[in-house]
């Protein structure tokens, strides 16, 4: 049995959301191996909460999810780990004492300085990438999610299911 051949990539098209979030986990991977060269601390998952908060100010939970389109329980946990290492910190919000703000420290004021930086790198390097591929990922990807905002995704494989129900359906013969 041969290992070597991906079998993902055989697959095909209908598992192209597994191709994307292995491509994702291969930029996240490789500049969170980098980040540290230029003094971020933070995971490299956080960069763009970071900014947010740097632009934004203090935020609540359900904001930055809304804001980065995260899921809640993922942005709890990811300030979480931020708030652990000083980068963050909650507040109360002085307009509704039941709800809770996410501001940055003065330590995550000079780190979010320091991702601004890197950040700047990292778009050389991806319009590096969309040029030596010839295909404007950013683009793509934008077109898509409105593609997807206009047509859900599952009203697509609805319809699509239909349409093979309908082809089945017609090319079944008795003989």
């Amino acid at each position: 049995m041969q290992r070597d051949i991906d079998f993902i990539t055989e697959l095909g098209r209908p598992f192209l959301a597994h191709r994307l979030r292995r491509l994702a986990e291969l930029f996240v991977e490789g500049y969170g191996r980098w980040l540290p060269d230029l003094g971020v601390e933070a995971p490299p998952r956080t960069l763009s909460t970071f900014l947010l908060l740097e632009r934004e100010g203090p935020l609540g939970i359900t904001e930055v999810a809304a804001r980065l389109r995260l899921s809640h329980p993922l942005v709890i946990k990811l300030v979480r780990g931020l708030e652990t290492q000083g980068f963050v910190e909650a507040l109360g919000d002085p307009g509704d004492g039941r709800r809770r703000l996410v501001a940055l420290t003065v330590a995550g004021h000079g780190q979010a300085a320091t991702i601004a930086r890197a950040v700047r790198v990292l778009d050389r390097a991806y319009a590096g990438l969309i040029a030596e591929i010839g295909v404007d990922l950013v683009e793509a990807c934008s077109r898509v999610e409105k593609a997807c905002l206009d047509t859900s995704f599952e009203e697509r494989l609805r319809r699509a299911a239909e349409t093979n129900q309908q082809k089945e359906t017609t090319c079944a013969s008795p003989w």
